[in-house]
């Protein structure tokens, strides 16, 4: 009988935690510029290769500054941060799951590091578009957290 109980309680309380542990729901943080990033696509050169192709509206940011809303993506376990990914999902949320396509990230290279936080964050820098295949496609240059 004591058995039946131990696994009946068991039972309830791994049930019960599978269900808190969900990732908590949330809004992307999309705005002018990260809709802009998103319109950046992979085209088919003449040669065969697969490279990214910028469309002029999203080429003309190039070297401005702009303001990106975001979450911290850590690139190496540390409490401040001076390199890291901003991405429109917090950290928590798998970044491959849900509805539409994969959100573009932007590789941040902070003048002042900050600490990380699971909250959002906003950050003005200078925008690189990166038209080589290979490294981040999108660097923000130059980085401090807006006010």
């Amino acid at each position: 009988m004591r058995g039946i109980l131990f696994l009946l309680f068991f039972v309830g309380v791994v049930t019960s935690s599978s269900v808190f542990a969900q990732a908590p729901k949330h809004i992307p943080l999309m705005n002018k510029y990260w809709d802009l990033l998103s319109t950046r696509t992979i085209k088919k050169s003449a040669s065969g290769t697969y490279e990214p192709y910028f469309p002029p509206p999203l080429m003309v940011l190039n070297g401005t500054t702009i303001t990106l809303p975001g979450y911290i993506v850590p690139l190496k376990t540390a409490a401040l941060h001076k390199t890291f990914l901003l991405s429109v999902l917090p950290i928590m949320q798998c970044q491959f799951c849900g509805e539409g396509d994969i959100p573009e990230m932007v590789e941040v290279m902070m003048d002042v590091p900050i600490k990380f936080s699971n909250k959002p964050v906003t950050i003005k820098g200078k925008l690189k578009i990166n038209e080589n295949p290979d490294g981040a496609t999108f660097q923000l240059l130059n980085g401090a957290v807006a006010k």
